[in-house]
């Protein structure tokens, strides 16, 4: 672990507990239990997981076809990628 990610866990460990201190809810209970003679004490950690590896996508060969299902098309229109040629009624009328 580079000493740049120990310092940002560090930082996010301290913003964390100060977040925490700084709620009303957890100040009125931490008070609820002092004032029953409780003294609360607790931490938090943060660790890093290791990502899963991502396993390459193989690119078609020339013969494949990429076909696209309708959620596809609705997908790419939303996010502004269209094209004529993906929608059902031109394919159904090339088949004809």
């Amino acid at each position: 672990m580079t000493k740049n990610v120990k310092g940002l866990l560090e930082a996010l460990r301290h913003a964390i507990n100060e977040a925490i201190l700084e709620s009303n809810d957890v100040a009125a209970a931490m008070a609820a239990l002092n004032g029953g003679g409780m003294s609360p004490v607790f931490s938090v950690d943060v660790a890093l997981r290791e990502a899963p590896r991502v396993q390459p996508i193989e690119p078609l060969g020339r013969a494949e076809t990429l076909v696209l299902s309708d959620s596809d098309v609705a997908f790419l229109a939303v996010i502004g990628i269209t094209d004529p040629s993906w929608t059902s009624s031109v394919c159904q009328s090339d088949a004809a």
